[in-house]
């Protein structure tokens, strides 16, 4: 399983934990926490999905996949001002579930880093001072 692979399940345990604390806060930010985390793991998932695209892509697909990296961008950022301005859920509690996107990639990627940097090195890649 690769990182990117991995990003929706960070996202959704560490805004499972965030939507938690929100909630201690009081009921209004654990309702826009929830929001928040909704929205946080579509954009994971969506980005799951664009990011696989774009490494498979070839030549001039890969601007097409950037494109749609740009709409998906440019849809997140509508649905959050849908949800805060329009549907009224709490700006903070929102903040702290969407905090989870960034939590996320920021512990997925020390995670990554600590999983190849303490891994077994392979006996192909091995060499002696004799060679």
């Amino acid at each position: 399983m690769t990182f990117h692979d991995r990003i929706p399940l960070y996202v959704s345990s560490a805004a499972a934990v965030l939507v938690v604390v929100a909630f201690a806060i009081g009921i209004e930010a654990g309702l826009g926490a929830l929001g928040g985390a909704a929205v946080a793991i579509a954009n994971a998932l969506a980005l799951r999905w664009l990011v696989s695209g774009l490494l498979a892509a070839r030549g001039g697909r890969q601007a097409g996949v950037g494109g749609l990296l740009f709409a998906k961008m440019t849809a997140m950022l509508g649905v959050s001002a849908i949800l805060i301005f329009v549907v009224r859920v709490d700006p903070v509690g929102f903040a702290i579930g969407f905090g989870a996107l960034v939590l996320a990639l920021s512990i997925g990627a020390a995670h990554a880093r600590l999983a190849t940097t303490l891994a077994p090195a392979s006996p192909e890649g091995a060499t002696t001072k004799g060679e």
